[in-house]
């Protein structure tokens, strides 16, 4: 544990576009605004960074910090020690990785919705998938940042929460305009049926980590990463774990 002093989505992903005052895409990203720029409070914002790779996280930090208007109050390894930091220094935004040990990011977003609605969320992931963008709205994430994302993205996703607006990275922004386009979800996708656990399992499998590697890098037993790999061959039905990576290759999982 470390620290430091220092309009409703459209569509399944949230909101109509009725209900935005106005609709911005820029070079950087994508903004839906719900009330006006002057909303931007006064003072510092107050930021808590969750990573599991501490070069992740000092990076996070030197580039937030870098805005004089911003502080970062704390940083996390994973949503564990997000959900008791959140009650110690009470930040304005989470700026939070998907894939963590002990509990991702995905969860982590689920139980902070519970008790601290009004903590603004910045998901920062990899992953472009639309599974992942739709369970990271559906949840109530108020940012999507790829981590391949242009340096400034991060600053630029904090202010516009902060004006109390979203922000999605240009590639995550397309994603969601495709689904308003057709909203009717593929039938019978057996990704939908895939817990938050499961999809990092299959993530961090594809990506070429065996079942040991898996389990020391979510923090969780050799048991039950076997137990999650048992669950996907059956919901994606598929025979050999081999077939995993296949399957992460034809839904754009993974780069081939």
């Amino acid at each position: 544990m470390l620290t430091h002093a220092s309009v409703d989505h459209a569509s399944k992903f949230g909101a109509t576009a009725a209900n935005c005052r106005a609709l911005s895409f820029t070079n950087t990203g994508f903004s839906l605004f719900r009330g006006p720029i002057s909303c931007y409070p006064n003072g510092v914002t107050s930021i808590l960074i969750a990573d599991d790779h501490g070069i992740v996280r000092e990076g996070l930090r030197r580039l937030i910090e870098a805005e004089p208007d911003f502080s970062v109050c704390a940083e996390a390894l994973d949503g564990q020690e997000v959900l008791e930091m959140v009650e110690q220094y009470e930040p304005e935004v989470i700026v939070l990785d998907i894939t963590m040990p002990k509990l991702g990011g995905l969860e982590t977003l689920e139980r902070l919705r519970v008790k601290h609605r009004g903590i603004k969320v910045i998901l920062l992931s990899v992953h472009s998938d639309p599974p992942f963008i739709q369970s990271a709205v559906s949840l109530g994430a108020d940012g999507y940042v790829l981590k391949n994302a242009k340096v400034g993205e991060v600053v630029s996703a904090i202010r516009a929460v902060m004006r109390g607006g979203s922000y999605f990275s240009p590639a995550v922004a397309r994603e969601i305009v495709e689904q308003l386009r057709d909203p009717n979800p593929t039938p019978n996708e057996p990704f939908t049926l895939l817990s938050t656990r499961e999809r990092e399992v299959l993530l961090l499998i594809a990506e070429g980590l065996s079942a040991k590697e898996v389990a020391t890098r979510l923090n969780i037993s050799h048991k039950t990463v076997e137990a999650h790999r048992t669950s996907l061959m059956r919901k994606l039905g598929v025979r050999k774990a081999t077939e995993l990576v296949r399957y992460a290759l034809r839904r754009g999982l993974i780069e081939p």
